[in-house]
C-alpha cells in the first residue's frame, strides 16, 4: 500500500491491518492476542499475590484489634464498640476470603500464560511461511491461512477471553507499533489499570486500621 493509500484508508494505527492481506490480518490477531494474554497473565499474578497479602494484614489487624480489650490497654476505649466492629470485619473477611478462593488467581493466569505460548507458536508458524514460502501458490496460501485461522479459533475456544485493559496494557508496552495512542489516553488506562491491580486490596490494607483507631479515640 503506498504513502497516498495509507492517507485516504478510512482505518488509523493499528486498524489500517483490517485494509490488508488476510494473512497480514490474522498475524496482527495472533500477535496481539497473544501478548493481551500474556498480559493478562501478569496482571492475574498480581492480584493473586495483592490478594493474599491484604487479606493477611486485615487478619492481622483483627487480631491486634481483639488484643485492645483482652488486655484493656486504656479504659476510656468503648470495648463493646471495637468487638462489634472486630466481629462484623471477621464475617466480611470470611466473605472475602470464600470469594477470593473462588476466582482461582494463579490456575486461571497459568491458563492465559499457555494460551500465550501455543498462539506464540502459531505465530512462529506464520512468521516462517511468509519467510521461507515467498513463492508459494495463491492456492497453498490459501490452505495455509485457513489451516492457521482454524486453529487460531480453537485456541481461543479453549481458553477465557482476556479483559480488555490487558489489550490496553500491551499497547502501552508497544508504544511503537501503536503510535497513535495519546498521553492522556495511556495516562487513563495506567489509572485505571492500577485500580484492577492494587486499588481495591489498597483500600482493605489503608481504611480497616483507620476504622479501628478512629473507634478507638471516639
Amino acid at each position: 500500500m503506498s504513502n497516498t493509500e495509507e492517507n485516504k484508508s478510512i482505518f488509523t494505527g493499528s486498524k489500517q491491518y483490517l485494509e490488508k492481506s488476510f494473512l497480514e490480518e490474522l498475524s496482527y490477531k495472533i500477535w496481539s492476542t497473544k501478548g493481551a494474554r500474556f498480559e493478562a497473565d501478569n496482571r492475574l499474578t498480581k492480584v493473586s499475590k495483592m490478594s493474599n497479602i491484604s487479606l493477611a494484614i486485615l487478619s492481622a489487624y483483627l487480631i491486634i484489634a481483639g488484643l485492645i480489650s483482652v488486655y484493656n490497654i486504656n479504659s476510656e476505649i468503648q470495648f463493646h464498640l471495637i468487638n462489634y466492629v472486630v466481629t462484623a470485619l471477621s464475617i466480611i473477611l470470611l466473605v472475602l476470603s470464600q470469594y477470593e478462593n473462588s476466582q482461582n488467581y494463579n490456575l486461571r493466569a497459568r491458563d492465559f500464560h499457555n494460551c500465550g505460548l501455543e498462539l506464540g507458536s502459531l505465530y512462529n508458524q506464520l512468521r516462517i511461511f511468509k519467510t521461507l514460502d515467498e513463492a508459494s501458490s495463491n492456492d497453498e496460501k490459501k490452505a495455509f491461512a485457513i489451516k492457521l485461522s482454524n486453529e487460531y479459533q480453537a485456541i481461543l475456544c479453549k481458553y477465557e477471553n482476556h479483559l480488555p485493559i490487558d489489550y490496553d496494557n500491551f499497547k502501552i508496552n508497544h508504544r511503537d507499533y501503536f503510535k497513535e495512542m495519546k498521553n492522556n489516553e495511556i495516562a487513563k488506562i495506567k489509572r485505571r489499570n492500577f485500580w484492577v491491580r492494587y486499588g481495591w486490596y489498597s483500600l482493605i490494607i489503608i481504611l480497616t486500621p483507620l476504622i479501628i483507631i478512629t473507634l478507638c479515640l471516639i
